[in-house]
């Protein structure tokens, strides 16, 4: 059995944060309803690159093992049945723009009445109130807002934003990780509630040290490149033929990397002394570290600093993470059989939680489930049918 088997979710959000979200319960055995507008669903089901059967692989990265329901949400009728759904469900996830979901007749208070036990979750770009409920939600944006991108570069570069959407993934965890809670909290009253995050408040808890070193000290981080903001020699470097990340992470470990790159001599330099001035010398240390580093390939390297006890690695191409041995170990990717497109890999789950499984089912086509839904939560045949015919719902 999975941990959540039982768990109904009506997952209305869009894009990657929310369905993040949803994907993770459903990898721990909920029963996941998507419900996707008409005409043309999720909007991630336009971002591509595309398969060759036309399917997205923005949409295929975070909405395994869930049902589809397409349904017309402009039309009294399909609010109405997505309405009489959620009465039956345990938990809704939204990220409209603020205040949509009371237009809709979808929040908390419009159906807690119905169903108090529901736990309804909400995910916004920079949350409710006044200063950000006008702002667009974007990754990029609260990846700007929060502080993220100013340490992220250098003065070369200027700031970066993450080639990864982070702020939406990492906020699709926190989501996740509050609607546990809540349901933990249920199991203990019999009562749902809210529960809300937003891209800002996640990423401005992912800047950590950052951040608090800003609280605590008044000090405003900079852009450090690929450089520990605080530790040195801890970063990526050049070898002959390629790059390495070395941690360094104390003063044994730097005393053992300098015995192991043949530089001993180091130890009794005033300017690498400590942590400190390591930090502020660290562009000399680097270019000594790196003349060194250029008389081996990585591998070499990789196997001689590990061996040494300082942790060492390579940077990889995501074509070297997938056959990496430890992409097996791991399970960074799982095998299903998609409706239209035939067996397929899909990203893995990142965490065991037992032996069973956790991957029953491909990322959906659009409506591929919406009858079946619709008769699991009460709808006759005949209900099911002039929905269809008139197009309120659509059967993929």
């Amino acid at each position: 059995m999975r941990p959540l088997e039982g768990v109904v979710v009506l997952d209305l959000s869009r894009y990657i944060a929310g369905p993040t979200a949803s994907m993770m319960l459903a990898d721990q055995g909920a029963d996941v309803i998507k419900v996707e507008p008409l005409p043309g669903g999720d909007p991630s089901r336009q971002s591509g690159p595309f398969m060759d059967g036309g399917e997205s692989v923005y949409f295929m990265s975070a909405n395994r093992n869930k049902r589809s329901l397409a349904v017309d949400l402009r039309s009294a009728e399909g609010l109405s049945a997505v309405q009489r759904i959620a009465a039956g469900c345990d938990v809704l996830i939204e990220n409209f723009k603020p205040g949509t979901v009371s237009r809709m007749g979808l929040s908390y208070s419009d159906l807690a009445p119905r169903n108090p036990g529901l736990v309804h979750c909400s995910i916004s770009g920079f949350g409710s109130g006044a200063a950000g409920s006008t702002m667009a939600g974007f990754d990029q944006n609260a990846q700007g807002m929060s502080g993220f991108m100013s340490v992220t570069g250098t003065a070369e570069t200027g700031p970066l934003r993450a080639g990864i959407p982070v702020a939406d993934s990492s906020t699709g965890l926190v989501a996740g990780f509050a609607i546990l809670a809540k349901l933990f909290e249920k199991a203990h009253t019999g009562v749902g509630g809210q529960v809300s995050t937003s891209l800002m408040q996640t990423m401005t808890f992912m800047m950590t040290y950052q951040a608090q070193k800003y609280l605590s000290l008044g000090i405003v981080p900079t852009m450090e490149g690929n450089d520990h903001p605080l530790i040195f020699p801890q970063g990526t470097f050049r070898t002959r033929d390629g790059h390495v990340t070395i941690a360094s992470g104390n003063q044994q470990m730097w005393e053992k990397l300098a015995a192991v790159l043949g530089l001993d001599d180091l130890l009794r330099d005033a300017r690498f002394s400590t942590n400190e001035v390591r930090l502020d010398n660290r562009v000399q240390l680097r270019k000594l570290m790196e003349e060194q580093l250029a008389g081996k390939n990585s591998a070499d390297w990789i196997s001689i600093i590990n061996r040494a006890g300082i942790p060492c690695g390579p940077v990889l191409a995501m074509d070297c993470v997938f056959n990496h041995p430890l992409a097996r170990e791991l399970e960074l990717t799982g095998s299903v059989h998609h409706s239209t497109l035939g067996d397929m890999l899909v990203l893995g789950r990142p965490a065991d939680t037992g032996d069973a499984p956790w991957l029953h089912s491909a990322p959906p086509v659009l409506g591929e489930h919406s009858q079946a839904v619709l008769a699991d939560h009460g709808f006759s045949e005949a209900e099911i049918a002039e929905y269809t015919r008139r197009g309120i719902i659509a059967q993929g």
